[in-house]
């Protein structure tokens, strides 16, 4: 990691902490029987992630839940694909350097209470960080690796870090853990 990087990330990070600060989370389990509200997170760096993770929303709206999801864009321009979907696509012009959502929609996602949010992503960018560590969600969802200390239920995928392994994984764990 070069200095420059170094020195934008340590920034991001205090952003991060005043943020959280500012505007404390409520942490509270929820399984899939207590779960109301879910928001999803992922990006598009492989391609396929856009369809799966579509799919994943599509199959938990059919089952009666509300869900909102977001994908990041490693691009200025939104591609065509972003267009006419239920999903809400952000690229870096969507985002300050330190990952913080500039767009309405984005800040409205990291703002809401959420009962599950699924962090269906491994990447270190500044956005995700940010949107995962400062969103409101009252649990937290993801993969297991060296950044997730800001996850409430981490999820070790071992040599398959697929997104539709980490979302079978989940949706396995979350349906065997009661809560009281």
């Amino acid at each position: 990691m070069s200095f420059f990087q170094n020195i934008l990330n340590q920034l991001t990070e205090l952003k991060i902490r005043s943020k959280q600060k500012k505007n404390p989370r409520k942490k509270e389990f929820h399984n899939l029987e207590s779960a109301k509200n879910i928001g999803i997170l992922f990006d598009t760096l492989q391609e396929n992630n856009r369809s799966i993770a579509k799919n994943f929303a599509e199959d938990l709206q059919k089952k009666g839940y509300k869900v909102q999801i977001v994908g990041w864009i490693n691009a200025d321009e939104l591609p065509n694909f972003g267009v006419a979907q239920k999903i809400l696509f952000y690229t870096n012009k969507d985002i300050r350097w330190s990952g913080e959502p500039i767009i309405p929609e984005l800040i409205e996602f990291t703002n809401n209470r959420f009962d599950l949010l699924f962090v269906l992503t491994k990447s270190e960018h500044n956005s995700i960080k940010y949107i995962t560590q400062v969103s409101m969600a009252a649990c937290k969802i993801g993969s297991l690796g060296d950044n997730c200390e800001h996850l409430d239920l981490m999820i070790d995928q071992g040599k398959n870090n697929s997104i539709e392994n980490l979302i079978s994984e989940s949706l396995k764990y979350l349906s065997q853990i009661k809560k009281q």
